[in-house]
């Protein structure tokens, strides 16, 4: 597929209205939390990691900016539905910038499968949203090259209570990771290493930081 790069945009904010990044990732029951076929590594101790190391390089950089905050929300998709929903109506839209993590998987059977690759989903209509999948699919092309492609996932009406439905929930800009397959061969090899954990890191946090300036 084609990737899309979006055109930029202004964000406004107040200079002393907090700025709430918010690293949202569905937390699975253990029994239905996918892992590496052949080992114990499951997606969610994956994306515990990642936005971990995430957050974690956001905060040095937003060290002088006092009106930064970074949380990560780690829940099952329910509460996270419910969560994005009060903060459309009690928060301005400014005050908030949601990026939901995912990890791909074909099936839960232990096999390898084929589907690989990094994605970004966007909101439809959203410029801003629009604009961080515009940085992130640009850092993801540089880092993973041809393994980087913009995807857009199923329609609302086909969503049901899957991750990207928070796409539909939010008002605040929102995006939408998946960060390789777990039951990708090759791409479980980086998974399993620091070095590939580094990578997505590479991918997200420059963009968010990116986007941020724009805000200033």
């Amino acid at each position: 597929p084609r990737s899309t790069l979006f055109p930029y945009t202004t964000i406004f904010r107040s200079r002393d209205q907090t700025m709430n990044i918010n690293l949202i990732y569905p937390q699975i029951p253990s029994i239905l939390d996918r892992h590496i076929p052949g080992t114990t590594i499951t997606s969610c101790q994956l994306l515990s990691d990642l936005t971990a190391q995430i957050k974690s390089q956001l905060e040095q950089s937003a060290k002088d900016t006092p009106f930064t905050q970074v949380t990560i929300l780690k829940a099952p998709i329910e509460f996270l539905m419910r969560k994005l929903a009060t903060q459309a109506r009690t928060q301005p839209t400014s005050a908030n910038l949601n990026i939901v993590l995912q990890l791909g998987a074909s099936a839960q059977d232990d096999r390898w499968h084929a589907a690989s690759g990094w994605t970004v989903t966007s909101q439809p209509n959203n410029l801003q949203s629009n604009q961080l999948a515009g940085l992130l699919i640009a850092q993801a092309l540089q880092l993973l090259g041809r393994q980087a492609i913009s995807n857009q996932t199923a329609p609302v009406s086909q969503r049901g209570q899957s991750p990207a439905r928070l796409l539909d929930i939010a008002k605040s800009p929102t995006v939408l990771t998946t960060n390789l397959y777990i039951d990708n061969r090759q791409n479980a090899v980086l998974l399993r290493q620091s070095g590939g954990i580094q990578m997505l890191v590479s991918i997200h946090a420059p963009a968010i930081e990116q986007y941020l300036k724009l805000s200033q």
